[in-house]
């Protein structure tokens, strides 16, 4: 019997994983309550050139959104001067596209700086 077939496919698909070609595309939706003066944050974890689409919708009270990486997160939340890869400040409504300028995990930060709760919808994609 002739391997060479089998041989070939199993060298062009570990090319491809040990390449990058196999994404860990993923995506999920949630609906929750962001207390008054608090954030919270979601982690992606995406490949470099990925893409993470956002859909954000609230209860009619603004939220600010950072995108951050690791260390940046880790400066936020220990109230250091922090960089962000995206900001969207008092936002209502939104369809968000970011895409990872190199691998790691990703940070999507909400924030409620209102005196009140606030309800939002959140639906995400990674491709």
């Amino acid at each position: 019997m002739n391997q060479k077939p089998l041989f070939v496919a199993t060298i062009l698909l570990l090319s491809a994983i040990l390449s990058g070609g196999c994404t860990s595309a993923y995506s999920g939706e949630e609906s929750f309550v962001l207390e008054a003066q608090s954030y919270t944050y979601y982690e992606f974890p995406m490949l470099e050139g990925e893409y993470l689409d956002l859909e954000i919708m609230t209860d009619g009270s603004p939220v600010d959104l950072y995108i951050l990486d690791s260390e940046n997160l880790y400066r936020y939340e220990n109230l250091n001067y922090f960089e962000y890869d995206a900001y969207y400040e008092n936002v209502l409504s939104s369809n968000i596209e970011f895409s990872a300028p190199y691998e790691g995990n990703w940070y999507l930060v909400l924030v409620n700086n209102e005196t009140d709760d606030i309800s939002l919808d959140i639906s995400y994609e990674v491709y």
